[in-house]
């Protein structure tokens, strides 16, 4: 297996598709999250872990890529089941984060219904910005239109609740027990 190489952000201050060096336009996608932002309309935040399946999954298949492909538009259009396309049109329903511009941004579809990931290309890495299972860049009437994020109180909340209730019906089950013990006692005796 060969070494993974980490991703390290360029000196820059606006990463663009023309700071790609020709020499790596064959070499493939690789992923970093640096640059990831959470706010209230690109979040993790109330996925399910199926969603969490298919972003890796996708991952996985877009690293299998070459630039050159990415950038000669091979997997851009609506038939492609990862629509790797740049954001000039899109109308981001908060502020960019900072030395980012829209036309720098792309996006990688984890499926038509599931939204996807927006980031920025600088030579093979992609920088992931955003995480957008809402559709919240391009929404749509179809997907719930622009929805904000509302984050759980804690992932665990809703199995904590359940064990808490389960607790308290073994608490009752046990009191039923021990009256109808008693009652089956008491009914020996006499």
């Amino acid at each position: 297996m060969k070494k993974i190489p980490q991703a390290k952000a360029k000196k820059e201050t606006r990463i663009t598709p023309n700071n790609i060096a020709i020499e790596n336009k064959h070499e493939k996608v690789l992923f970093s999250f640096e640059a990831v932002e959470k706010n209230e309309y690109f979040n993790l935040d109330g996925t399910c872990q199926n969603w969490a399946a298919d972003l890796f999954d996708t991952m996985q298949k877009v690293s299998g890529i070459e630039l050159k492909d990415i950038y000669a538009g091979k997997y851009s259009g609506k038939t492609s089941p990862f629509r790797i396309h740049r954001h000039e049109d899109a109308k981001p329903p908060c502020k960019l984060p900072p030395n980012i511009l829209l036309e720098d941004m792309w996006q990688i579809r984890i499926s038509i219904s599931k939204g996807g990931i927006h980031g920025i290309f600088s030579d093979n890495i992609f920088y992931v910005i955003w995480f957008d299972p809402q559709h919240n860049l391009y929404p749509d009437k179809n997907h719930g239109g622009l929805k904000k994020v509302i984050p759980p109180s804690t992932c665990c909340k809703d199995r904590d609740i359940e064990l808490e209730q389960l607790k308290e019906k073994i608490d009752r089950l046990q009191q039923d027990c021990e009256f109808w013990e008693a009652y089956a006692q008491k009914k020996e005796e006499t």
